[in-house]
């Protein structure tokens, strides 16, 4: 006979979070629950990104700060992109994810070029094409597990996907 309550002490799994943001993300989009409320007027995000295009930009901005210790928030994203401008607009504006990012150093890779250097830096980090986001751990530089976004995203997911991570 199992203890009550002790279904409680196990660890949380890699599982438990990606079913917890599946259920999010279908319950937001199929039945239009808002958790966070809308932003009136969509506007572009004023958020501090540092922009790169190829694999060494990118490398430069990550040790810029991890040499702060600061998580970094990879954004592959690019003009052509209707999905990037729905984030920007309905995510990045978010008076509440604005306040959360604060705290996290931000780096925009624009692959609109789709050029060699593009083209390698979506290589080198399995990135298939934008939009696509992940944190990097301040500890070893490395992505965090289960905070890979690709596609549509929303306010409630990304919150919810920053929060497994600790953040």
């Amino acid at each position: 006979m199992m203890a009550a309550g002790s279904f409680r002490s196990r660890a949380p799994t890699r599982t438990d979070a990606w079913s917890r943001r599946t259920f999010l993300r279908f319950a937001t989009l199929s039945s239009g629950l808002a958790l966070l409320p809308p932003i009136a007027g969509a506007q572009a995000a004023e958020l501090a990104f540092a922009h790169v295009t190829t694999r060494e930009a990118f490398k430069a901005a990550v040790r810029r700060a991890l040499a702060r210790r600061k998580p970094v928030l990879a954004y592959f994203t690019a003009e052509w992109c209707p999905i990037c401008k729905s984030i920007d607009s309905r995510v990045f504006s978010n008076p509440v994810i604005k306040r959360r990012l604060e705290r996290i150093a931000l780096v925009r890779a624009d692959v609109t070029a789709a050029d060699a250097g593009n083209r390698a830096l979506m290589e080198h980090l399995r990135v298939v094409g934008p939009p696509t986001m992940f944190v990097i751990d301040p500890k070893d530089g490395r992505e965090m597990p289960g905070t890979r976004l690709t596609g549509a995203v929303d306010a409630n997911l990304f919150l919810d996907t920053i929060n497994l991570a600790g953040l």
